[in-house]
């Protein structure tokens, strides 16, 4: 069974480099102007990020220092009312400079569990 999670976390671990390049292209989108651009790729990335959470809770036994997800769900609350009120800069802004760092964060740690 840690197996099987110690797997799932390196697949987790592969993923964000995906994950974190397609939130760098919704912000670059939404930045140049290409606002339906960078829209069009929120519903991918927010599927990515439920798979993540998903993965991070469901190996929470075998993580060495617990891995804090939580906080990115108030961002994606964010991100939603920000769509509805078509503040494209916002979304882009939250993607760039909370998301972002709330990944980078979750991927060291990954790292960092794989690694042992």
């Amino acid at each position: 069974m840690n197996g099987e999670k110690i797997e799932a976390l390196s697949s987790a671990n592969e993923y964000l480099y995906n994950l974190k390049g397609g939130i760098k292209s919704i912000v670059e989108a939404i930045q140049e102007g290409r606002e339906q651009e960078g829209i069009n790729l929120v519903s991918a990335v927010a599927e990515g990020i439920d798979w993540v959470s998903n993965v991070i809770n469901l190996t929470k036994d075998i993580q060495k220092n617990e891995i804090e997800i939580q906080d990115i769900n108030e961002q994606i609350e964010a991100i939603i009312e920000a769509l509805e009120n078509e503040d494209y800069i916002l979304v882009g802004d939250l993607f760039n400079y909370e998301i972002l760092p709330i990944l980078d964060r979750v991927h060291d740690e990954i790292q960092i569990c794989i690694a042992n």
